[in-house]
């Protein structure tokens, strides 16, 4: 067997270099994937905290423009009603000076 490997040592030389070399590349571009894959994983989650903010940025403005929207909305009743109020008061108003003017009880 070892004979065989000193007759042969050309070709087993050629086979061992090139088996290194395979060894080497997988290991280089092994390295490079993860490195790559790295920085693309710090990427997305800088877009995703972006975009999470973003949302939750609009949420709360949302949630503030409701409740601005009811407060706004519970001052129009009051002024509806007493607008109301006014209308009835200026009718029964203008209903005692007709009847004062046109001599009715």
């Amino acid at each position: 067997m070892i004979q065989t490997f000193i007759e042969n040592y050309k070709e087993l030389g050629i086979v061992g270099i090139f088996a290194i070399m395979m060894a080497w590349y997988l290991y280089y571009q092994t390295r490079w994937q993860s490195r790559r894959e790295d920085k693309h994983d710090k990427i997305q989650e800088e877009e995703r905290l972006f975009y999470r903010t973003l949302v939750n940025n609009d949420l709360k403005s949302l949630h503030n423009d409701s409740v601005k929207n009811a407060d706004l909305n519970n001052q129009s009743i009051v002024l509806l009603k007493g607008i109301g109020d006014n209308q009835n008061k200026l009718c029964k108003l203008i209903e005692s000076v007709d009847r004062r003017i046109n001599g009715r009880k």
